[in-house]
């Protein structure tokens, strides 16, 4: 059978792949240079280079595929150079854009923090990021100005009161969303605590699971008002009553905002807190 078009038919050029940070369908060939770097070395190693290497020899030490992309795995980012217009962020490189501090990015999964923990970021923040922490909408805390040489000295003073940098920024599961009201609000159905705390300490850090498509982003809450804004994440967890089997969860999935925003949907299936 003849496979050339018929005289005066449009034949169409293939359709190009677009880059969402993923692979060939082959499974052996990166999409784009994140994933050539993410394949060459987990990010999570990368910690132990920080620590006895480029914490003493300086941002000058730190290797392109470190600086401007293992690092994130454990909440660092290069901050840009001040008086470079936002608008020129796609004509210069990484290298151009960078400055020789990080910003540093502190998980706070579920939104809760105690006074211990707040006196700590405080006490961070007036001797390392020049008086400075902002709290982000996903219930994270950064810290701007931060030295690769201070950095080991930050990790173990965070480390100390249960906070963590681990994986709140990367091709990881983020931060878990909660609700403010967790555990006090009368009307809440359930208290997701206990399950936001179970799912940190068994995924967040396991070399599983940390290198993926992209970030991954979570919520959970048990309060009725649906505070956590559970159609924009990855996946949600919205507190209910199962007419049979008493408080647990509905499970939504899919949504993002991003390059191609979508809202997420009812999986129409219970899961027990359990």
């Amino acid at each position: 059978m003849s496979t050339d078009a018929p005289t005066g038919a449009r034949v169409r050029p293939p359709r190009e792949g677009r880059s969402n940070g993923q692979w060939l369908v082959n499974g052996q060939e990166p999409l784009n240079p994140n994933e050539v770097f993410k394949a060459a070395d987990n990010g999570l190693n990368v910690r132990e280079r920080i620590e006895s290497v480029y914490a003493h020899e300086g941002f000058a030490s730190i290797p392109a595929d470190d600086l401007h992309g293992r690092m994130r795995w454990w909440g660092l980012y290069t901050q840009r150079k001040q008086g470079i217009d936002g608008g020129r962020t796609g004509d210069l490189s990484a290298d151009e854009l960078s400055d020789e501090y990080f910003m540093m990015r502190v998980r706070l999964d579920g939104g809760s923090l105690t006074l211990e923990q707040l006196r700590v970021v405080a006490q961070i923040s007036v001797e390392f990021a020049r008086d400075t922490a902002d709290i982000s909408d996903r219930q994270n805390i950064q810290l701007h100005w931060i030295r690769v040489e201070d950095v080991p000295e930050i990790w173990r003073r965070l480390e100390a009161v249960g906070l963590q940098t681990t994986e709140a920024c990367g091709d990881t599961p983020r931060v878990i969303l909660g609700s403010p009201v967790a555990g006090i609000a009368a009307e809440e159905i359930i208290d997701p605590t206990p399950q936001i705390r179970e799912i940190v300490e068994a995924y967040i850090g396991d070399p599983e699971i940390s290198n993926l498509p992209r970030k991954f982003k979570s919520a959970i809450t048990g309060h009725p008002s649906l505070d956590v804004v559970h159609e924009i994440n990855d996946i949600s967890l919205v507190g209910v009553v199962h007419p049979e089997l008493g408080p647990g969860y509905d499970l939504w999935v899919g949504g993002g905002l991003s390059v191609a925003p979508r809202l997420a949907e009812r999986l129409g299936a219970f899961v027990r807190p359990d």
